[in-house]
């Protein structure tokens, strides 16, 4: 049996909640470190389209993918919420 690659079950539900909409996913583009690292300071280690200098942030929703995006843009924001 072959397991899927790192992150992507959790892309697929993002996927699933964002259907036809953009929504920021909690990732942030280091450029010293050149890399992408979720807001808990976690290394992603997935897919980023749409890569641009000046994107630092990124999307889910209109795609199948991992989209980089301007942080300025106004988009809702898919977070994880811990349980009790």
């Amino acid at each position: 049996m072959v397991s899927p690659p790192p992150g992507a079950m959790e892309q697929k539900f993002l996927q699933d909640i964002a259907d036809t909409e953009k929504y920021f996913i909690g990732l942030i583009y280091n450029h010293e470190e050149k890399r992408w690292r979720w807001i808990n300071n976690s290394v992603f280690n997935g897919n980023i389209t749409n890569q641009n200098q000046n994107f630092n942030c990124a999307t889910i929703g209109l795609t199948k993918t991992f989209d980089a995006a301007s942080c300025d843009i106004r988009y809702r924001r898919i977070c994880e919420k811990n349980a009790k």
